[in-house]
């Protein structure tokens, strides 16, 4: 729609993971590096987390272009499956003829794949998008296809990558024996402001744009609400481009952004709190009938008084002073007879739970795990 108005050879801010418009960050090279290392020490868990829209999709598509012919991938973005349906979507993702019907067939069929591949000397790992979202079982179940392994190395790498929640999931005592199989555990963190101008002129320059598009303070305007994630950004400036194509201007500035952040609904703390925060009533403002609305203290002491006035005139009339005389003077006679309470039984008291006490896993690059013997592991 508005690719021609500014003269673009693609659309900058797209969504899908394409790696042409990659602008590495510091993070983004760590994380990169972090796992491209792992998969040459050959270390069977690899975990990788991040905030939503920071980026781990389109990372994760980064390293697989980076991997040469003798890497077989099995990459599954969708990890809502148990364990038999992802041995079925690992099967047909590496080309295997799946034989037999049950479990124990696909994990003999599957061994027996990475065995004669790891005889010619070619990897074969299986990459797990939102991780967070798989069952304690299946992790389990995919910790213990880390146990395929010869002499030399392991025959399977997995990739675990996941929100921020996976690592919380990590460290339950019974994920205890799959934290200490992870060889490295990378966080993929949101980019600063110089980062994120960088990142914004990097895609319009892979567009084909020769001159300024955002302004600074859009820049500036863009990284607050962004909070420097990627993907929000790209929503952000895709949705700008369009707001300026309709008001013909190609310069994209503070008025434009405001636009956005009105059509995301999206605000910063302090807009945030403007916005909510109930204005002070001002009790000196005089109404539009010419009289000032009484306070609230002011109607109770009128009512108290009232109610006192009502009271003593009550109690002037001849009738209800000679009627309660007469009853005071015959409760006086006969007091009233008092039942002791018998005694309610108690339960007994609760006892105050005694405190589970639960050291985190031992992570493989701690120092504490590489003193643990051999055995342990």
């Amino acid at each position: 729609m508005y690719k021609e108005f500014y003269d673009f050879t693609t659309f900058p801010f797209t969504l899908t993971p394409d790696t042409e418009f990659l602008y590495p960050n510091e993070s983004y090279k760590n994380c990169l590096s972090y796992l491209s290392y792992g998969l040459q020490r050959e270390y069977g868990i690899i975990v990788m987390t991040g905030d939503i829209g920071a980026g781990k999709t389109f990372l994760l598509y980064t390293l697989i272009k980076k991997l040469d012919e003798k890497t077989h991938v099995a990459f599954i973005e969708n990890p809502k499956l148990n364990t038999f349906e992802i041995l079925q979507y690992v099967s047909k993702e590496l080309n295997l003829e799946i034989i037999g019907k049950s479990k124990a067939e696909m994990l003999l069929n599957l061994k027996e794949f990475l065995s004669q591949h790891a005889m010619i000397k070619e990897k074969v790992i299986l990459i797990i998008d939102e991780a967070q979202n798989l069952s304690i079982d299946t992790l389990e179940d995919l910790r213990l296809l880390t146990n395929f392994e010869n002499s030399e190395k392991k025959l399977l790498q997995i990739i675990l990558v996941g929100q921020l929640q996976l690592e919380e999931k990590l460290k339950l005592p019974e994920m205890k024996q799959l934290s200490q199989r992870v060889g490295f555990l990378c966080r993929l963190i949101p980019m600063d402001y110089d980062e994120t101008k960088c990142y914004i002129e990097k895609r319009l320059a892979v567009a084909g744009v020769t001159y300024p598009v955002f302004t600074s303070q859009a820049i500036r305007q863009i990284f607050t609400y962004s909070k420097g994630l990627p993907r929000v950004i790209n929503i952000m400036c895709d949705l700008a481009l369009l707001f300026g194509f309709v008001d013909e201007t190609r310069e994209i500035g503070h008025t434009i952004i405001n636009k956005v952040m009105q059509e995301l609904h999206l605000y910063t703390p302090e807009q945030l709190r403007h916005r909510y925060i109930r204005p002070k009533r001002d009790t000196n403002v005089v109404h539009a009938n010419g009289f000032m609305r009484p306070s609230r203290w002011a109607l109770m002491t009128a009512l108290v008084v009232f109610s006192l006035l009502g009271a003593w005139a009550i109690l002037q009339n001849p009738l209800v002073s000679k009627t309660l005389k007469e009853y005071t003077t015959r409760s006086v006679q006969n007091p009233p007879v008092v039942m002791p309470h018998s005694p309610v039984p108690s339960e007994p008291p609760l006892l105050p739970h005694s405190p589970v006490s639960s050291e985190p896993p031992l992570l493989p690059y701690s120092p504490a795990f590489r003193e643990q013997p051999a055995s342990n592991r």
